[in-house]
């Protein structure tokens, strides 16, 4: 039976500051330039690019991404997996541990529908995920998680070929390669630091490779990096896979706490002046339960003259410099500052080009926990 098309927005067409309030929005443009940067990164260095999607949560964005070079995303829970693969993606990665009876069913169940890779650093875990996919007919590729220094999740080197060759010998699992993500140097603000800690992660990496090659086993994929060192991880030469993908939204953590090159911000949100009954102040209607807060507060870009300078939980406090004017009901655009701690607050993001909306995307992935 055909399915009715889905009903066209009523934003679309809109200017984004005619939208309802609190409205987070992605600006096409910077959007673009951000993927095609990180692409080119990746071609460049002869890396696969399979940008991390925890961050945007949108199908319709990771699709974007796809069409930019991508060769597929990256999730971190079951959940975010199953909604890419039910818009459509269908080259996936998980890049995290998936435990516990209950998820691996749910895993299997989207190896059915999707290609789907998930990382292990456990035995057991193998085992289990190994017992439920064989019976059901589906293969649920691995990759083994090593720890090259953030002391999260992850094996040793030397214990990487044993669960190598268990993903070998197990039915309803197979050996893709390794992972292994160096998120202790995201957050680096001083590049040269940065650059010898990646570079001692990629040492780590590729003594992994070798103990596992030493072992008479084929390492296929290679897959680490983030966005806060993806220009170094791309050419130190241990992956061939690169995980980063928040860069493409571009928040204030991206850009000033990691120092990410070469970017602008893509990501805003817009919120509406509800009170300027307090002189040098205005309140908006977008607060932590719109932003986020966990890392920082948004930078306020639009109009010029206003500060951000606190949030609770409905609302914007905003400090208005000498000689700033505005009234309720005008909009004050913000950029957030760390883009996890405020799509997943959100059910649709704007897509938004020269001011205007050309499409609202619905952020499916947002709640997706488990």
């Amino acid at each position: 039976m055909t399915q009715p098309a889905p009903a066209r927005a009523p934003e679309i067409g809109l200017p984004i500051t005619a939208v309802d309030t609190p409205a987070l929005f992605v600006d096409l443009d910077a959007l673009e330039h951000n993927a095609a940067t990180m692409a080119r990164v990746c071609r460049e260095r002869g890396v696969v690019w399979r940008p991390h999607v925890k961050a945007s949560k949108a199908p319709e964005l990771a699709k974007r991404l796809i069409a930019a070079g991508a060769v597929g995303i990256t999730c971190a829970k079951v959940g975010e997996a199953e909604v890419m693969a039910d818009a459509g993606v269908e080259d996936i990665l998980i890049a995290n541990e998936i435990v516990g009876p209950l998820k691996i069913a749910r895993l299997v169940a989207l190896a059915a529908r999707a290609r789907v890779c998930v990382a292990v650093d456990d035995e057991r875990n193998l085992r289990e995920i190994s017992a439920a996919a064989a019976p059901a007919g589906v293969t649920v590729d691995l990759l083994v998680d090593i720890n090259v220094g953030a002391n999260r999740c992850g094996v040793t080197p030397e214990a990487a070929p044993a669960l190598a060759r268990l993903a070998i010998d197990l039915p309803g699992v197979g050996f893709r390669g390794l992972m292994g993500y160096e998120g202790h140097v995201m957050g680096i603000t001083d590049l040269e630091e940065k650059e010898a800690r990646s570079a001692a992660a990629a040492s780590v990496f590729a003594e992994a490779r070798r103990q596992v090659e030493a072992a008479g086993i084929a390492v296929g994929i290679m897959s680490g990096g983030g966005t806060g060192n993806y220009w170094m991880a791309a050419r130190l030469g241990s992956l061939n896979e690169l995980q980063a993908g928040g860069g493409v939204l571009l928040d204030q953590t991206y850009s000033d706490s990691m120092k990410v090159p070469g970017h602008r911000h893509a990501l805003f949100l817009v919120a509406q002046v509800i009170s300027t009954a307090v002189p040098g102040r205005a309140v908006g209607d977008a607060g932590w339960k719109a932003s986020g807060q966990h890392t920082g507060r948004p930078l306020a870009v639009a109009p010029a003259g206003v500060t951000v300078r606190g949030l609770n939980a409905e609302h914007t406090i905003f400090e208005l410099a000498p000689g700033t004017r505005v009234e309720p009901g005008d909009r004050v655009t913000m950029i957030p500052h760390y883009s996890d701690s405020t799509m997943l607050l959100h059910r649709r993001l704007y897509a938004v080009r020269d001011g205007v909306v050309e499409a609202a995307w619905p952020i499916a992935g947002a709640g997706m926990l488990q």
